[in-house]
């Protein structure tokens, strides 16, 4: 995966006011506003654009913070001249029915919101344009009914489920330093951090906060 591809990311509501985009970041698993409050389109028109069709990750605050699925954000989300990484709760294959019936490109789900390892064989019978998102807090991996375990065991299960391409959400900052080795063991890992410098020195992609959060611990 040679270049660095950075994907900028959009945390998305929808209150009764329309469609909106914040700074925000992760509280553990929970999206938490930390800044601003914009209409969506405001945050959409910022979002670098080159000649080549690029993706762009749109995470949905509603549907992480009530821990099920929900279609407010993804009915309005529409980022013109790219490709839409939705990241959503999903716990079956019949969410990522849902999930991918609008504009969604590919679909990030946070591992500890899937129902079991036999509902992400599902999954991954359905659609290979799925990802697992694992998130770390505190240097460990957060799974189902917040069991905790090494981030690279986790990886390495995923592997062997089918899931060759996953995406690790560092929430806390506690894999700096350590994403080099884990690119190594997992080549087609995609970071996921709340400040893009972060990850500068990684190839391929990675998602950051298009507005990285100034106030977030």
């Amino acid at each position: 995966m040679g270049g660095a591809m950075f994907i900028p990311a959009i945390f998305a509501s929808r209150p009764k006011s329309g469609l909106t985009a914040s700074e925000s970041w992760f509280q553990g698993t929970v999206p938490t506003l930390y800044g601003r409050t914009v209409p969506f389109q405001d945050a959409a028109a910022e979002v670098p654009r080159g000649e080549v069709r690029a993706p762009v990750a749109v995470v949905d605050a509603d549907s992480l913070s009530a821990r099920t699925f929900t279609e407010g954000v993804l009915k309005k989300m529409k980022v013109r001249g790219c490709d839409i990484w939705f990241m959503t709760w999903i716990e079956t294959a019949d969410d990522l029915f849902d999930a991918f019936n609008t504009s969604a490109d590919m679909v990030l789900g946070p591992l500890h919101a899937t129902a079991s390892d036999a509902e992400l064989e599902d999954i991954l019978s359905v659609s290979d344009s799925f990802m697992p998102a694992v998130f770390v807090r505190e240097g460990h991996a957060i799974g189902r009914r917040r069991s905790r375990g090494s981030p690279s065991e986790t990886l390495a299960h995923l592997a062997d489920l089918g899931f060759y391409r996953c995406c690790v959400l560092d929430t806390d900052g506690s894999l700096s330093g350590s994403w080099g080795d884990l690119r190594e063991d997992f080549p087609s890992l995609v970071p996921f951090t709340r400040s893009p410098e972060s990850t500068e020195a990684i190839s391929g992609p990675r998602i950051g906060c298009l507005w990285p959060p100034r106030y977030a611990p």
